[in-house]
């Protein structure tokens, strides 16, 4: 079956039809090679079945569960044992085959262990607990892959920001012609109209353009972008249309890096193995070769008849099946990811919950994830013979009339003092630098730095403010802005602290100033200023080498980090791309959840754990009282079910976890 990829995408993916015997198709699916974000729902990325296939198999498993529920009815328990082994061969029919498989290739996994504990579960007459075994393993595998297909898809959201069409110049005639960005030649001149994305790479001919970079960076603050510098893709042009030269291709620009990346380190991260696979690899060929030990060594030295050493090999095999250990470990899981839904926590995998209870270090992006995102007035600091609310008074009213983000800012502080601000007699705008107001017999510049060197008006030096105000050509002020720190932030880092996270950072494309101000009111250990998403991505590669590390943040520009940390955290509110490129989300409570997640995935482990250590010991004791032959066969089955049932029971308390 072919794959058919967006067509905006299609440069992503390669080999990706079944003809070219790609190394990762299976089963007559297409693989797109590490790209599988792009692949539509007919292709099994890296080898596994997509979601259509998934649900068609839950049907099935569905309708054997209701079939399986017949074996009880009285009057049909003569048949009870053919109905419990029908239902075992179609629902496990997949991982049946695959465990025996395995088996004849001396690969010994989760399907092998699977397969044994079922077949010696119908050598010993607990038919019922064999077919259980099936339904609930495969039911599970089938949750998990669900979960992880959909996640992939939809990575392909991240397209939203890089425009499929590009307004370009006519060098022949001046004409704006609308054409797919992807055939737009390096060299070209565009016009990007005010509200819509840049959709390539541009050095800026106009004057001055503002843009909202928010998708790149994650800051709230529009930009100046000025003549010559290059206005990246993916920004949203604000005030008025821009006109650039583009620099790139449409799959080199700033949004294709990000989207690249977000792909790449999904790649190369993995499946991390779940703590049953890795313990079946070593358990299950350690019993089949003591079993056929316990039987042949006796027989052979001629000390026990043949009769008596098979039974012994049988009880020894009996005891050990790990029934226990292949239903009440992923019911562990489950239920363990069950309750974290119920406190706002999508936990998106088992393999998750064993890495956010290792985690070492913690980090955040600032802008929505820390902080609110909202901006408010820091600081207004005044020239000699000027007051703070005649500044806040002037600023107001010059600036009234706009929308831009600093205005209603300014318009809102002004409010909140109640400072009454006058009309406007006349306002003159100035394209990305502010405006010039005249009330009565006074007038008001309002803007940036730009603005004040046009006029030729002197600011101070270690300023650095977000808008300079003057009155009657004099300098009078400046306004200070800043991001409004989210109230669960620093207790969720020291809860997060208490739960054994040894570092914490903050990561943002925001200036030093800001940042070190947001680290120190947060208490965030350590922080990196002034990123552009690569740049975040190999902070994080650094971050991880000293321990597990678990990523926050929110915005689009966050998907790329979120995919290459250990784990990715996105905040519930956040964009799509951030939450489809994360492995868990925080629902509510905004990043007061993490240190909920970090707890669960602690208690979780040490449930699975403690089920092991005690599976563990009650088989070996039986094991070896059964290899010596003073364990009856009733003792064996209690190694097998009582145990079973006690850890299924253990595990089950994770369906009610308090915080």
């Amino acid at each position: 079956m072919a794959c058919k990829c967006h067509e905006h995408e299609e440069e992503h993916c390669h080999d990706h039809c079944c003809e070219h015997e790609h190394e990762h198709c299976h089963d007559d699916h297409c693989s797109c090679h590490e790209h599988h974000g792009h692949c539509h729902e007919g292709c099994a990325c890296q080898g596994g079945k997509d979601s259509d296939d998934i649900k068609k198999d839950l049907i099935v498993i569905g309708i054997c569960a209701a079939f399986f529920a017949l074996s009880f009815i009285p009057f049909l328990k003569p048949f009870a044992i053919f109905i419990c082994l029908a239902v075992t061969l179609v629902a496990g029919r997949e991982v049946l085959k695959e465990g025996f498989e395995d088996l004849l290739h001396f690969h010994f996994g989760e399907e092998t262990l699977m397969s044994i504990a079922v077949v010696a579960a119908f050598l010993i007459g607990e038919y019922v607990e064999g077919t259980m075994v099936a339904l609930l393993f495969t039911f599970g595998e089938n949750l998990e892959g669900l979960a992880v297909d959909r996640s992939k898809k939809n990575i392909a959201a991240l397209a939203d920001i890089r425009p499929d069409t590009a307004n370009v110049i006519c060098p022949h005639d001046g004409d704006i012609e609308t054409v797919p960005a992807k055939e737009v030649e390096i060299g070209s001149e565009i016009i990007v109209k005010v509200g819509e994305r840049v959709p390539l790479d541009c050095v800026v001919l106009s004057e001055s353009v503002m843009a909202d970079s928010s998708a790149l960076t994650g800051e709230s603050l529009p930009v100046h972008i000025e003549p010559g510098e290059i206005l990246k893709a993916g920004c949203v042009v604000l005030g008025s249309p821009a006109h650039g030269k583009t620099i790139s291709g449409y799959g080199d620009s700033a949004a294709a890096r990000i989207i690249e990346m977000v792909e790449g380190a999904s790649a190369k991260k993995g499946a991390t193995e779940k703590f049953i696979t890795r313990f079946s690899e070593i358990y299950t060929p350690i019993v089949i070769v003591l079993a056929l030990l316990v039987f042949l060594v006796p027989w052979v030295f001629g000390w026990l008849p043949f009769s008596e050493a098979t039974h012994r090999a049988l009880v020894f095999l009996v005891s050990s099946c790990p029934c226990a250990l292949v239903l009440s470990i992923p019911l562990a899981y489950f239920a363990g990811i069950g309750s974290a839904s119920k406190h706002g926590v999508i936990i998106k995998g088992s393999e998750y919950c064993e890495r956010l209870a290792n985690v070492k270090n913690a980090v955040f992006d600032k802008t929505g994830t820390l902080t609110s995102g909202i901006l408010r007035v820091s600081e207004i600091r005044t020239s000699e013979g000027f007051s703070e609310e005649e500044i806040l008074r002037f600023s107001a009213a010059a600036e009234a009339l706009s929308d831009h983000p600093i205005a209603k800012c300014v318009v809102a502080e002004a409010e909140k003092r109640g400072i009454e601000f006058p009309s406007a007699d006349k306002v003159n705008e100035i394209a990305g630098e502010g405006v010039t107001v005249t009330f009565g017999e006074t007038s008001v510049i309002c803007g940036n730095k730009k603005l004040f060197e046009h006029m030729s008006i002197e600011l101070p030096k270690e300023n650095g403010a977000n808008l300079y105000v003057a009155l009657n050509g004099t300098f009078a002020g400046s306004i200070f802005l800043e991001d409004t720190i989210r109230e669960e932030a620093k207790e969720s880092l020291e809860k997060l602290r208490m739960l054994g996270v040894e570092h914490s950072f903050m990561l943002t494309g925001d200036n030093e100033h800001a940042a070190a101000k947001i680290a120190k009111e947060c208490g965030v250990e350590g922080f990196f200023a002034s990123l552009m998403p690569e740049d975040k991505v190999d902070r994080i590669e650094e971050i991880k080498k000293s321990g597990v590390t678990v990523f926050t943040g929110d915005g689009i520009n966050d998907a790329p980090v979120l995919a290459a940390a250990d784990i990715g955290a996105a905040m519930g509110m956040g964009t799509d791309a951030a939450i489809e490129s994360a492995d868990i989300v925080l629902m509510k409570g905004g990043v007061s959840a993490l240190p909920k997640a970090v707890a669960i995935a602690k208690k979780i482990m040490n449930c699975v754990r403690q089920n092991v250590i005690f599976i563990m010991a009650v088989k070996v004791a039986v094991l070896i009282l059964g290899a010596l032959g003073y364990a009856p066969i009733w003792l064996a089955v209690f190694a097998d079910v009582g145990v079973c049932l006690l850890t299924v029971l253990w595990s089950l308390r994770l369906l009610r976890i308090k915080l």
